[in-house]
């Protein structure tokens, strides 16, 4: 009966563990937000992060209490052995508390531990973003890679079967060996990057699947709208964005920290007390102890200290000057890059894709009928295979800057 009642009081004084989310089932679908959700439960490095901004957090609470007491037990004169030896009598016993006052430190501790704690925070705070941005990286890779992979397949089928036919035409002379060889040569091209999608493919799956915790095929990814980039004026924008981003915060909240040891450290030079008090048993009375212990400031005074402390405020004030201008710099740039990226992605499709798909459609028409040259097929296939790919490389691009924007506006990576 009293096992279940301790294990019953150990579960409820055991903290609260963080809910996973329910695994994907194999082959169901994988939405980008559904990866975005796993990653954050199972990432290690995030968990890592918020560990310690909650040992800062800890920390930061227990920073202005009074230092633990020194507790002293002592006896003297003790002879065992002697025949004259009273133990009651000629034993000396002491008994003596030390409390450290902390009176001109205590504020500087404090604020060096809220400073600390504001770093771990805005530590785990970008973690947190740089892995959404490396989900939303390897998710769109994914997808390129198969979407490379089925276009590059198609091409090889459709270039291994226009080899077959000018291997006839060459047989009955209708055409000349060199374009066959040419056709050749460009179905080996074509085969090698048939190769190389597969393997980007792979890579992107392998880099996904460590990140959400779990196997991924890029089959069940589906592809996900384009997110809207901040509505702001660029420079309103650049103002706004350095209250959300984690860099600055970081450095704002060393600036802090370095500011708070410097205190503690420039209250140092004054001499705290220490209060003593206890009991002492000598020549058999029983008598009380009270002091004060302090230090003397004659000659050092912590200068030494003060002096690194106040470098190091100094330096770290520096820093956040430095991050808070690049920042505001790079928020602007990045604003911008997010809506020209968005806007052109929007555009691809009817810009690029559809022309390259007809020209290859056309090309590939009039060479059935015979009325096309070599370099025309060729250029073609060459054309819609380049679009393809600056289509799918500027889908990843997009997708991240858009990303990158709406966390330095406070959103979330994805709407």
């Amino acid at each position: 009966m009293l096992l279940p009642i301790l294990l019953l009081l150990a579960q409820a004084a055991s903290p609260p563990q963080p809910q996973e989310p329910p695994a994907t089932p194999a082959g169901a679908p994988l939405s980008l937000t559904e990866a975005l959700t796993l990653a954050r439960a199972r990432s290690p490095l995030t968990a890592a992060a918020r560990a310690r901004a909650e040992g800062a957090v800890n920390a930061a609470q227990v920073a202005g209490r009074l230092a633990d007491p020194d507790l002293e037990l002592a006896m003297e004169n003790w002879r065992p052995g002697a025949s004259d030896f009273d133990a009651g009598r000629d034993l000396d016993v002491f008994a003596v508390l030390v409390q450290p006052l902390d009176l001109f430190t205590r504020g500087g501790r404090k604020a060096q531990a809220a400073g600390e704690r504001d770093q771990a925070e805005a530590e785990s705070r970008r973690s947190i973003q740089e892995l959404d941005l490396e989900v939303v990286r390897a998710y769109l890779e994914a997808l390129r890679g198969r979407e490379l992979e089925s276009v590059h397949a198609s091409q090889a089928d459709q270039i291994r079967s226009i080899v077959t036919a000018m291997h006839r035409r060459v047989e009955e002379g209708y055409a000349a060996e060199a374009d066959l060889l040419r056709f050749r040569a460009e179905s080996a091209r074509i085969e090698t990057q048939l190769v190389r999608a597969r393997i980007e493919r792979d890579r992107a799956e392998a880099a996904l699947a460590v990140l959400v915790g779990g196997p991924v095929a890029s089959r069940l990814l589906m592809s996900p709208p384009i997110p809207v980039p901040p509505d702001d004026d660029p420079a309103v924008f650049a103002e706004r964005s350095l209250e959300h981003r984690p860099d600055v915060a970081a450095a704002r909240a060393r600036a802090a920290a370095a500011q708070g040891g410097f205190a503690l450290e420039h209250g140092r030079r004054l001499p705290d007390l220490a209060l003593s008090g206890g009991y002492k048993r000598t020549g058999g009375l029983d008598t009380g102890v009270l002091g004060v212990t302090t230090s003397l400031p004659v000659f050092e005074r912590n200068r030494r200290a003060r002096a690194r402390a106040q470098a190091e405020a100094r330096a770290a004030e520096l820093e956040l000057a430095g991050v808070t201008e690049r920042a505001r710099a790079e928020g602007e740039v990045l604003l911008r890059a997010a809506r020209e990226l968005s806007q052109r992605l929007a555009r691809m499709d009817e810009e690029l894709i559809r022309p390259a798909a007809a020209a290859r459609r056309a090309a590939l028409a009039a060479f059935r009928e015979g009325a096309a040259d070599v370099l025309r097929v060729v250029d073609a296939e060459r054309l819609y295979s380049e679009a393809t790919r600056e289509a799918l490389d500027l889908t990843v691009e997009a997708f991240v800057a858009i990303g990158r924007a709406r966390l330095a506006a406070g959103e979330e990576v994805l709407p």
